[in-house]
């Protein structure tokens, strides 16, 4: 990931450079535009001064060339040399190119330039002495070549120290303009940073922020804004908290409503359940005391009436009386099956885990394909009445579920006791087809029976499936204070 440069200054970083950086370019531009300017200028000037210097000496050398006098020419040179530092090399030749007189400076320098001028006089044509001189056809010969060669080095020598001092006052300009900037800099830096500091602030719901609002312009706007914010933000906050605890005062009444609520529920639903099961009792006593003696009042009468007629030889009044004996003995039979339902008197007898092995055990038989195993754990307790109907009513919905719905082949009933929370536990596993727990189907009626009978007692039930996973029932229930 590319990053930017200086994406992560702070603000006095930012500030430095904004100082800094200006000057620093502004320092180097000019320092390199006056050295470049010195050079053209140092240039200029040895190419005017070459080439003076050539074609003075080319005219003044003119006799010496004529006359052959060289020590002439040798004092020229040397009083030149002397006279001007640029010059580095004069050297005359005659006509033919052939050196005449040459002479240099001690020091041999790396840059030089070169500048020839022929040395020219005027030629005397021969002339009639009765003829007239010619003015204007006057014929120029060359007798000789000056060379000077110069070197910029000595003038931009001279010129160092206007440029040292040049230096100077530009960088004494820039030192200045820095300090000024910085002195700028850190006003603008704190003003920012006790701006920042009331953001910080804000940020973590300090609303009483101090700023100096008599600044003007951009930042004098930007603090009063930040302290007219704050004043809102901390107003907003105020009156949210007001509805905050308004709400949370009807919340808690209406959670205080809705517990009051469920609490009456549940005692409604046992109360209910207490009731249905007494109203169960009465009806299977009933069913059993008068119904049943009636019914095998019946038979055995069907049974003498049978006696009779076989004593009598009348066959068809033997067969009658069996029809109603064994119509007698079914209705029995099913009176039964009707009075366990109602008010399963294993309950009494044998307690919860007897009572629930008993289910287990008949659904085992009655069911052609899966089988039903019973587990219980040897601590136990027993279990009795109306506080083990809870959990049998669970266990014969749960267990009548799965005949019906599950196609399942292997079906386990678990009872164990948690002593150390003074609870037991009944869990139902089967290996069907399961189902969505989200789905409708997990808030059928026999489903929210079996929660409602559970939670009317202070209890747990928690249901767990998917498709094709199985079915787990686990069932939770306080223990008498007794047990």
């Amino acid at each position: 990931m590319k990053h930017r440069f200086g994406q992560n200054w702070g603000i006095a970083a930012r500030l430095l450079a904004i100082v800094v950086l200006p000057a620093s370019l502004m320092f180097t531009a000019v320092v390199v535009t006056l050295y470049l300017a010195a050079q053209r200028d140092v240039r200029r000037d040895v190419a005017s001064r070459g080439q003076l210097v050539a074609t003075a000496l080319a005219q003044s050398s003119q006799y010496g060339l004529m006359s052959g006098n060289a020590a002439y020419l040798r004092t020229t040179l040397r009083h030149l040399l002397e006279a001007d530092p640029s010059i580095a090399c004069i050297d005359i030749a005659d006509v033919k190119g052939v050196p005449l007189v040459s002479d240099c400076q001690a020091a041999r320098p790396r840059e030089v330039s070169v500048f020839e001028v022929p040395v020219r006089v005027e030629s005397l044509p021969d002339l009639d002495v009765f003829d007239a001189l010619p003015s204007q056809n006057k014929v120029m010969r060359t007798v000789g070549q000056v060379r000077v060669t110069m070197s910029p080095a000595p003038i931009f020598a001279a010129k160092q120290r206007a440029l040292l001092v040049a230096f100077a006052l530009v960088l004494a300009a820039a030192v200045a303009s820095c300090l000024i900037g910085l002195r700028l800099a850190r006003r603008l830096r704190d003003t920012l940073g006790s701006v920042m500091a009331a953001l910080r602030d804000v940020r973590q719901g300090r609303f009483d922020v101090q700023l100096a609002t008599n600044h003007e312009g951009e930042l004098g706007e930007l603090q009063r804004t930040i302290v007219q914010m704050a004043g809102t933000l901390d107003a907003s906050r105020h009156d949210l908290e007001q509805q905050v605890a308004k709400r949370t005062r009807q919340l808690q009444e209406a959670v205080d409503l809705a517990r009051q609520a469920d609490a009456d529920k549940r005692r409604l639903i046992v109360r209910s359940n207490a009731l249905v099961e007494e109203e169960r009792r009465r009806i299977a006593l009933d069913l059993h005391d008068h119904l049943g003696a009636a019914l095998i009042s019946v038979r055995l009468q069907a049974s003498a009436l049978v006696a009779r007629a076989r004593a009598c030889g009348d066959a068809e009044m033997q067969g009658d009386a069996a029809r109603i004996a064994a119509t007698a003995q079914s209705i029995y039979a099913t009176t039964r099956d009707i009075v366990k339902r109602l008010r399963p008197e294993v309950i009494d007898t044998l307690g919860l885990a007897g009572a629930v092995e008993e289910l287990v055990r008949h659904a085992d038989q009655v069911h052609p394909v899966a089988r039903f195993t019973f587990q219980v754990d040897p601590g136990f307790p027993d279990v009795r009445g109306e506080l083990a109907m809870p959990a049998y009513r669970v266990a014969q919905e749960a267990l009548n579920n799965i005949a019906k719905h599950s196609d399942a082949t292997l079906t386990s009933v678990t009872l164990s006791a948690l002593p150390e929370t003074g609870h037991l536990r009944m869990v139902i596993q089967d290996n069907g087809r399961g189902f969505d727990t989200r789905s409708p189907r997990s808030t059928g009626i026999g489903l929210i029976g079996m929660r409602e009978r559970v939670a009317a007692v202070g209890g747990e039930l928690r249901i767990t499936s998917a498709p094709e996973q199985g079915t787990t029932v686990c069932v939770t229930l306080p223990l008498p204070a007794s047990h």
